[in-house]
């Protein structure tokens, strides 16, 4: 009988065969293809829905005895690909006819909104129905369900239902057992509850309600479940009182959540009628509840608790002690979790517990005295886990009194810097031990090494130091992390460490050569990282079970061909930043082509790559590549990389010395999400299909390169892209009308693009930075960028740009952090209303604004102001001493008038002063202070991009010094190194300030082309790092200071056309390099360099011979020619009155007018009585 029994079961199946293909039934395999338009990323994973066993597809399992499918997971997680249906879609049920078999569907995170031609009854074997996370629109969604008779669990998580809701709709379904309902916004269950005579869920066990906006009176209406064997009520409108007797009607429960959102005040009183009666729940989690002594005595009666959650309890007592709770004898699990602000914990009562096994402290203070020795009687204490609890140093010091401990965690805990560890030597049975984000101050005792059973230790984020020589007897050891520490010596431990599987010493201070870990077979996960390993990597070939390499910032020698590492099958991941890259082409290796299949590859480093390595060529899984900043010999681009991997999502290939042109993959990389390719020497055009090509990329660098052409109008097909650099290219043409509206970073600076700034860019409104220099653009400032809300960095410098500066830029206040419109045609006034606190680097020069000073008065972050060469007029406002983070001020080549302002020496971080080639007057303030920066932070500003990149924009904008009678321009990190004052070509009069106390750093100092006077201050020699010092074209007198000899960095110096006099400072040092030309221009001073010799007492032996010492003048020639101008002058004036009578009579009449004069005052006043 039985014989035959087992001939007809080979006949059944070779019937029903020819209905199958490949192990999948044709109907069914052609009704998933049909559903294939409705879930599109079911490809991401695993076998793509299309040929072969429709049963091995992803997210499809069949029957092993009927090949029928019998579960679909069609859940989705993500987002982007539903922008255009985010409102809700209405899915058609009856796709879902053929599938005869089918008992789990999950259709999770689908904007779904509802079904249309609703067929559920087919469906009679469907016993799982997820519908979690879809925009279920209105609460009628409950009545499409009532033909899905055999449903045991039904998710509706997060699907928008709210209010009340009627679920006797779901009557019909008298098999449910689960029913999930969290995350919606409902208040109530309708008529459901209303009578038990409706009640026909007879079998439901499982009812989540977290999570919703049920307020008390849900208590009561659940009498009408008695069969629910575990409820969540977490996270509800619940207000904390009277509810124990109402849920004492579930006698069933087994497991039971419950938190409130309100605090009741009122004292719960101490009678029976607050006790919980259920005696067969197992579980109870009191989240976010008040715990007190009063909460602890109702659990008296819970004598089959098993575990116990106290957590995020608001704590209204300033000390708890657990002798609180009840004696729960069959108690093997306790959490305790505190709530925001510590309160004391007494330990000293938990051997109330005899069965507890878990044990669980957060976030309290253990304060009193801690008799650790009670703790004994917990003789079943396998885990305990301590988390964020301060004053732990005594129950530190003495847990080894707990020898039954397997596991123990130890997590953000604060101990005395002399503890002691040998307490964990006693825990012999110890399988996993903790200690983390502590910070703890100590050393390994020898001790250790008896800790034989040790399978997981983790010490990582830690300030240990020292040896772990006392690790080598750990030969059971399986998960090692050392990680955020200071350890250091003898590696020599690993060679007994082989059941190693997880090794971690990242950030550490461990050296040596990596052959010591040769012989860990067993390892899958090794980071070596931040530490001072050398040696090469084809030791690690022996890892056969390596999963993933992180080797980071070491000096480990590795071959840009990985061909040390072809033999590791399992390799997925490796991460080699920073070591030393090398060219290995001539080496022979066993194997000519890789077995390992990677996901992720880093190996960004300096040094020579030899070729392209050819071994990715066999790579198809890859999922992030950084190769960047290796020399690959102008290899051409690896376009075979973006063929050959469908999954690929981060590329980065800057400065590879790659060449040739860029080319795309011949179908469409949707997942690719970052492609960087900057600062290599690729050209020809950038591909115009680009955007179809690549549609989700949201960070694209191509900048640096010689690209050529227009820039594709596809781009603005890439709606998720953030970032675009296409800046240091040859493009040319004008900037796309069609641009992604999400970009937050554009820069195109430095390429050849012309024409107007297009008015469809108003649309980008979520930008950051938008770079336009060195272009050839024209046309006005737009005014619709004062609507850039979120823009911090506009650069337009270099262009054609004209008109005035657009008023409604003044509506950027709140987001604009540099601003450079620099070398354009931009005219009319400063806007008054530009002012903002945030504001930090300001370069207008080059323009042709003219006006006042009116704007920047309240920019208190402004860190340079430049405002050169421009036609500014009025004088220096006065509030420029409020800018208090002022580092760099150039004003020069403008029409500012009156004084240097003395609020000028209120600001002590200036680094740079140029008000030259002005009409400023007045005397120099002698309390100008100068210092240097030496601080990138005030030259570079940077923005961040994910993935944790950070790069600086134009923000290194060059700015224009003249030093050595030449202006240089200077950027960057140079730029912070400098320091000066340029008050060149004014009007400035007085003394050269006798005291520098304030400049000691200067670099640059020029008074040249003033109207100053007196002599050269000594105190110049005090200036130990000037190297351009000009004081020329001044009236300034006296001696050079032979101080001045001390300037041992001085390399530009010049008094030339003053009045100095003396000899010229001897020539040593410095002053030996300076020319004439530093000099020239002082009739009274003399010596080398000039042609006039000084002799030894100081007198020019180029004087004639007969000179005396009545002076440097010839006294006889002077006698002489005034003789001779005498006469000359007597003559010409009698040949005038000889020649005009007129004048002759005037003449004779005044000379006789004045003789009479003089007779009669010398009569009158000279003369005595006597005579006359």
């Amino acid at each position: 009988m039985e014989y035959w029994k087992l001939v007809w079961v080979f006949v059944l199946a070779f019937l029903f065969g020819g209905y199958q293909s490949e192990g999948c039934w044709e109907i069914e395999k052609a009704a998933l293809l049909q559903l294939k338009p409705f879930f599109p990323l079911i490809n991401d994973e695993g076998i793509s829905w299309g040929k072969g066993n429709c049963c091995r597809w992803n997210g499809v399992e069949c029957s092993t005895s009927t090949g029928r499918v019998t579960r679909l997971f069609l859940e989705y997680s993500s987002v982007q690909v539903y922008n255009n249906i985010s409102q809700g879609w209405y899915l058609n049920i009856s796709l879902f006819l053929p599938f005869q078999e089918l008992k789990s569907l999950d259709l999770g995170k689908n904007y779904i909104a509802g079904f249309i031609d609703n067929q559920g009854s087919f469906m009679n074997k469907l016993e799982i129905l997820d519908l979690s996370h879809n925009t279920l629109l209105g609460n009628n969604i409950l009545s499409y369900l009532v033909e899905f008779t055999s449903l045991k669990t039904l998710l509706l998580n997060t699907c928008g239902l709210q209010g009340s809701i009627d679920i006797s709709e779901l009557n019909s379904l008298k098999n449910l057992k689960e029913l999930h309902l969290s995350g919606n916004q409902i208040e109530s269950l309708g008529s459901l509850f209303q009578s038990k005579r409706e009640l026909r869920l007879a079998k439901l066990e499982v009812l989540d309600l977290s999570f919703n906006y049920f307020n008390n009176s849900i208590f009561s209406s659940l009498a009408a479940l008695p069969h629910l064997k575990s409820l969540n009520l977490e996270s509800n409108l619940l207000i904390q009182s009277t509810y124990i007797q109402d849920l004492n009607v579930l006698s069933n429960l087994e497991k039971l959540t419950i938190s409130y959102d309100i605090m009741d005040d009122t004292v719960p009183s101490q009678g029976n009628e607050r006790e919980l009666k259920l005696m067969n729940l197992e579980e109870l989690n009191l989240w976010g509840n008040v715990f007190n002594s009063s909460i602890l005595s109702s659990l008296g009666s819970l004598s089959s608790l098993k575990s116990l959650f106290l957590s995020h309890t608001y704590v209204m007592e300033e000390s708890i002690d657990v002798r609180g709770l009840p004696a729960l004898k069959n108690l093997e699990k306790l959490h305790l979790t505190g709530y925001i602000e510590k309160v004391n914990l007494q330990l000293q009562s938990f051997d109330i517990f005899p069965s507890l096994k878990t044990l669980f402290l957060e976030s309290f203070s253990l304060n009193g005295t801690i008799i650790i020795q009670r703790w004994q009687n917990l003789t079943s204490l396998e885990e305990l886990t301590l988390i964020d609890l301060s004053l732990t140093s005594n129950v530190v010091q003495d847990i080894g009194a707990l020898t039954s401990l397997k596991d123990l965690v130890i997590d953000n805990c604060v101990v005395d810097d002399s503890l002691n560890l040998h307490g964990f030597c006693e825990l012999r049975q110890l399988q996993t031990l903790a200690i983390i984000n502590g910070k703890w101050n100590a050393r390994l005792p020898e001790c250790f090494s008896e800790l034989i059973s040790l399978k997981h230790l983790d010490l990582s984020f830690n300030n240990f130091s020292g040896d772990i020589s006392m690790l080598k007897n750990l030969s059971s050891l399986e998960h090692l992390d050392l990680s955020y520490n200071n350890f250091s010596r003898d590696l020599s431990v690993f060679k007994n460490l082989s059941s190693l599987k997880y090794l971690d010493l990242f950030f550490n201070n461990f050296f040596g050569n990596i052959y010591v870990f040769k012989n860990l077979m067993s390892l899958e996960f090794l980071d070596l990282s931040s530490n001072k390993f050398s040696g090469d990597i084809s030791h690690f070939r022996s890892l056969t079970s390596l999963l993933e390499l992180r080797l980071w910032n070491n000096s480990i020698e590795i071959p840009s061909s990985l061909a040390p590492l072809f033999n590791l099958s399992k390799l997925q991941n490796i991460y080699a930043d920073n070591n030393m890259i090398y060219n290995a082409e001539t080496e022979k290796h066993s194997l000519d082509t890789p077995t390992f299949r990677f996901r992720s590859i880093t190996l960004s480093c300096s040094g020579d790559g030899g070729s392209f390595p050819q071994s990715l060529n066999h790579q198809h899984d890859l999922q992030y590549v950084d190769l960047s900043n290796i020399n690959f010999k102008g290899d051409q681009f690896p376009n075979w990389l973006l063929e050959n991997n469908e999954k690929l999502q981060k590329l980065n290939l800057a400065n590879s010395s790659l060449s040739g042109h860029f080319q795309l993959p011949s179908t469409s990389r949707r997942g690719l999400l970052y492609l960087d390719v900057s600062n290599n020497s690729l050209d020809g055009n950038i591909p115009n299909e680009i955007g179809a090509k690549l549609p989700s990329l949201e960070q694209l660098n191509m900048s640096n390169n010689l690209f050529s052409g227009g820039i594709p109008i596809s781009i603005g097909d890439m709606i998720s892209l953030e970032v675009l650099d296409l800046s240091n290219n040859k493009l040319s043409g004008g900037i796309p009308r069609h641009m992604p509206m999400g970009l937050l970073i554009f820069d195109v600076s430095n390429n050849r693009l012309f024409g107007d700034i297009q008015s469809s860019m108003e649309n980008m409104s979520h930008l950051v930075t938008l770079d336009l220099s060195n272009n050839i653009l024209s046309g006005g400032i737009p005014r619709w960028m004062g609507k850039m809300s979120d823009l911090e960095e506009l650069v337009m410098a270099n262009n054609h740009f004209e008109g005035p500066i657009p008023m409604e830029f003044c509506k950027l206040n709140r987001s604009l952090q540099f601003l450079d419109p620099s070398a354009n045609n931009i005219s009319g006034s400063l806007p008054s209303c530009f002012s903002s606190s945030i504001l930090s680097h300001v370069y207008l020069s080059r323009n042709k604004l003219k006006g006042p000073i009116t704007g920047f008065f309240n920019s208190s972050g402004l860190v340079t102001l430049d405002l050169s060469n421009n036609h500014l007029t009025g004088s220096i406002p006065n509030w420029i001493g409020t800018l208090f983070s002022l580092s760099y001020l150039l004003l020069n080549n403008n029409r500012f008038e009156g004084g240097i302002p003395i609020q000028l020496c209120k600001l002590n971080g200036l680094s740079l002063i140029d008000v030259s080639n002005n009409n400023l007057s007045g005397t120099i303030p002698p309390c100008l202070m100068i210092t240097t920066l030496n601080d990138s932070s005030h030259a570079y500003y940077g923005i961040p991009y994910q993935y944790g990149n950070y790069r600086s924009f134009s923000a290194d904008v060059p700015i224009e010094v003249t030093m050595k009678s030449i202006s240089y321009f200077y950027k960057g990190r140079v730029l912070t190194y400098l320091s000066g004052i340029d008050l060149s070509c004014n009007k400035l009069t007085g003394e050269i300030p006798h005291h520098f106390q304030y400049l000691r750093d200067i670099i640059v100092l020029n008074f040249s082309h003033n109207s100053l006077i007196g002599p050269i201050p000594p105190a110049l020699s005090e200036l130990y790092q000037i190297e351009s010092l000009n004081l020329s074209y001044n009236y300034l007198s006296g001696n050079i200071p032979s101080q001045l000899l001390g300037l041992h960095f001085l390399s530009s110096f010049s008094v030339a056309y003053n009045n100095l006099s003396g000899t010229t400072p001897e020539r040593t040092g410095q002053f030996a390099t300076f020319e004439e030309s530093s000099y020239e221009g002082n009739p009274f001073l003399c010596g080398e360099p000039l042609p006039k010799n000084c002799s030894t007492d100081g007198s020019s032996s180029s004087m004639p011979k007969n000179a005396t010492n009545e002076g440097f003048i010839d006294m006889k020639v002077f006698y002489a020619s005034f003789v001779r101008s005498y006469i000359v002058m007597s003559l010409c004036i009698a040949i005038v009155l000889y020649i005009n009578p007129y004048w002759r009579r005037a003449w004779f009449y005044h000379v006789e007018a004045t003789t009479m004069s003089c007779y009669y005052f010398v009569v009158d006043h000279i003369l005595p009585k006597r005579f006359r």
